[in-house]
């Protein structure tokens, strides 16, 4: 069949599914300098292996977004295997500290009523988690053991992702197994107490078929924040067929088990007329943690994952991938407040705390936890075209997503009247004849599903120049019962995105591009704000989704012999019918009110000599809630405040140097560096009356390599001891960073 009669076949309904797979071998599209069909092969970005970490020179690794990053309209972030290593990230949250535009609501250190919960560019985007390619469902706070490199797409992408992902995706490629047989062992140890190891083993079984397995064991206490720990065991299993082929299929098992206490931080001063900030602001001790001995979170998730990728001449890829997860979690936790009298409790403890007393009493706020069961299952199925049509070359893509998933949420009852202490001495023991109730009256079934079609065709109206365009149009439904009443949604919507990008040279690309995006309501069932959300929505049936809107221009260039890459974006986003989150409930409604978020995005990546490695970004962002209307989460007009979650000014800078280059026969690699990380303060709230101050982190690194095979490594996080928080939530709470904590690092390779 030619090109053209595959086109034309798909235009008359054959859609095949999508996918991600980019191994080594695989080949990505590059833009031909002649008209000619020509192939860029990615660079598989891998510790030692690695020629450079200019991510402009990969691929996306989706079939959805075939061309690599360079060719690519759109800001996407890169962080790379060797850059996860050398930083240490252990947990999804700590891979992105890096990336100026992500904020955490409640992540890492406890986890959080609904698991990793990020923002980006300060939009929500809990439900916007991708591996390869597919919705990571499930509530929880995510290991990176499994994790190969991490990819944050900014900006609306419902055109290629479905529901959700106003502010973007993150996209986490697993590890896979692959061709030839390579295992290391890695062992840390360091203060909290802190121990972890984590043991990959990949071996080739013949010229096609390969088996990878990666266990991790992880022990920790958090330094300077009493009685938070985080124990979890994980292990990956990777079954590759055909490797190295046209035809291939990886198969992989992941179990991931947690065991931590929730560490819901410290409360924020509330009081009408100021703006608050956390209590450690004001002179508590931020190792002081408020919640109690019987807090939990109890989680274990089992995802199973079958890729396929098959590749018919050079005009054919075709993928099918689909996965199913299970997810359990066990949640029972203690969230504090500071407010003033009557809101929402009797207390003086913000007006104390203003006046100077900390050893004032705090309130406890009533909610006891919760027990979760859900599962879900997506399939993509994508075919991407290359053909010709008189003068023009095309890259067509199409294919058909669909998933659903359910989740059944018990509630705990709050317990009290508990006694709550001072913020100078919280209790901690359970009171005499503690127990633990669950809600008979209170429980939410939901299950939801969605089906969408998409396509996009890239038209080369010249070798240098090239127009984009695409839609997908989705059908979602969910259905509920909440404390006894059947409530639900049907949203249908179309999501287009239209781009024009001219690469005058191979190293250079520059585009506008258009998007939009829709998040209907009830969009992620295991969230616990949108599942209580629905019966809002029951009782306003014309409720229409969150609808966004993004404008951006942008410049990517690929420099000193593609060893350094440098990207340049202006962007706008344009959102109408924002949720908001209520301060007392944690309840997520949406209303008509319109916030606005435009700025500038810089980034620097790869290497500027071939021992000094650079990753280095800066955002500005000018959010603004343009339309503002008065409900119980707004009793007065925010007309003209900042959009919560959103840093005005973000920068970081990750570097290393391999000073052993200095030394004439010194053996091996002896790497010096490290990152500085500012982010400048942003609101919790649209009120703006909750304020996460602004905040200057240092992690520092030294590292030796004497051969290939051992590597030893000291990592020394939050180096200055800096007061800063790793999340924060519109109920008044924010969670404390870590104090300064060194740890030790020794692996094998063998």
């Amino acid at each position: 069949m030619t090109g053209l009669g595959a086109a034309a076949s798909l235009a008359s309904g054959v859609l095949f599914i999508a996918a991600d797979e980019a191994e080594a071998q695989d080949a990505a599209p590059a833009r031909p300098p002649s008209g000619g069909t020509v192939w860029l092969p990615p660079l598989k970005i891998e510790g030692a292996e690695a020629s450079s970490t200019n991510a402009l020179q990969t691929d996306t690794g989706l079939n959805r977004l075939p061309d690599p990053l360079q060719s690519t309209p759109q800001t996407i972030t890169v962080i790379p295997q060797v850059v996860i290593e050398q930083q240490h990230a252990t947990t999804v949250d700590q891979v992105l500290q890096y990336v100026p535009g992500i904020t955490v609501a409640t992540g890492e250190g406890g986890g959080g009523i609904t698991g990793d919960q990020f923002r980006i560019r300060g939009f929500d985007a809990s439900g916007d988690l991708y591996v390869d390619g597919l919705r990571d469902f499930g509530s929880y706070v995510r290991d990176s053991f499994a994790t190969e490199n991490i990819m944050v797409l900014k900006g609306p992408s419902s055109q290629s992702f479905g529901n959700g992902t106003t502010g973007g995706v993150i996209e986490m490629d697993s590890k896979k197994a692959h061709l030839g047989n390579e295992s290391s062992f890695e062992a840390t140890g360091g203060m909290g107490p802190y121990g972890r190891g984590v043991l990959d083993v990949n071996r080739q079984l013949n010229e096609t078929t390969a088996a990878r397995v990666v266990v991790m064991g992880n022990r920790q206490d958090v330094v300077d924040r009493d009685h938070v720990y985080s124990d979890r065991w994980g292990v990956l299993g990777s079954l590759g067929f055909g490797l190295g082929t046209d035809q291939q299929v990886i198969v992989d098992y992941f179990h991931q088990h947690s065991n931590q206490r929730p560490d819901f931080g410290v409360p924020m001063v509330s009081v009408a007329g100021t703006i608050g900030e956390p209590v450690t602001e004001y002179g508590v001790r931020r190792s002081t943690y408020y919640g109690r001995e019987s807090d939990r979170d109890l989680m274990d998730a089992d995802v199973g994952t079958v890729l396929y990728k098959g590749q018919f001449g050079d005009w054919l890829t075709l993928t099918n991938d689909t996965r199913f997860g299970h997810y359990t979690r066990d949640l029972k936790f203690t969230p504090t407040m500071c407010a003033s009298p009557g809101f929402p409790f009797p207390s003086t403890c913000a007006t104390d705390v203003l006046a100077g007393n900390l050893n004032t009493p705090y309130s406890i706020w009533a909610v006891g936890g919760t027990k979760q069961t859900s599962y879900g299952g997506e399939n993509v199925t994508t075919a991407v075209m290359r053909f010709e049509t008189g003068w023009f070359r095309h890259e067509l893509v199409s294919g058909v997503d669909a998933y659903a998933q359910h989740a059944t949420t018990n509630f705990y009852l709050p317990v009290g009247p508990e006694p709550a202490g001072t913020l100078l001495h919280p209790i901690f023991n359970n009171s005499p004849g503690f127990t633990e109730t669950m809600s008979s009256a209170n429980r939410t079934k939901a299950t939801s599903w969605d089906v969408g079609p998409f396509i996009s065709d890239r038209v080369w109206l010249a070798p240098e120049l090239s127009i984009l365009g695409g839609v997908r149009w989705d059908h979602y439904e969910v259905d509920a019962n909440v404390t006894g009443n059947q409530v639900g949604t049907t949203t249908n919507f179309a999501s287009p995105k239209a781009s024009l990008i001219w690469e005058p040279t191979a190293q250079q690309t520059y585009y506008f591009s258009y998007a939009r995006s829709f998040t209907p309501p009830g969009h992620n069932i295991t969230s616990l704000s949108s599942a209580l959300g629905l019966p809002s929505a029951a009782t306003q049936p014309n409720l229409k989704p969150e609808g966004d809107e993004t404008f951006e221009i942008g410049g990517k260039w690929s420099l000193l012999n593609d060893r350094l890459g440098a990207t340049a974006a202006l962007f706008r986003v344009n959102k109408s019918n924002t949720s908001y989150t209520d301060p007392v409930t944690g309840i997520a409604t949406t209303t008509d009110d319109n916030n606005r978020v435009q700025g500038v995005e810089l980034g620097l990546t790869g290497k500027i000599t071939a021992e000094w490695d650079v990753q280095a970004s800066y955002s500005y962002m000018d959010s603004k809630i343009v339309k503002s209307t008065i409900s119980p989460f707004t009793p007065v007009s925010a007309d003209g405040n900042r959009v919560p979650y959103v840093s005005k000014h973000g920068a970081s800078l990750w570097s290393t140097y391999d000073v052993a280059s200095l030394v004439e026969g010194f053996p091996g690699h002896l790497l010096i560096g490290g990152g500085v990380n500012y982010r400048s303060d942003y609101y919790v709230n649209n009120l703006n009356t909750l304020r996460i101050p602004a905040v200057t982190t240092v992690d520092a690194l030294v590292s030796y390599d004497p051969t290939d095979k051992y590597h030893v490594a000291i990592n020394i996080i939050n180096l200055t001891d800096a007061l800063a928080y790793s999340s924060a939530f519109a109920n008044g709470y924010a969670t404390p960073v870590a104090g300064r904590t060194v740890t030790v690092t020794a692996a094998v390779r063998f």
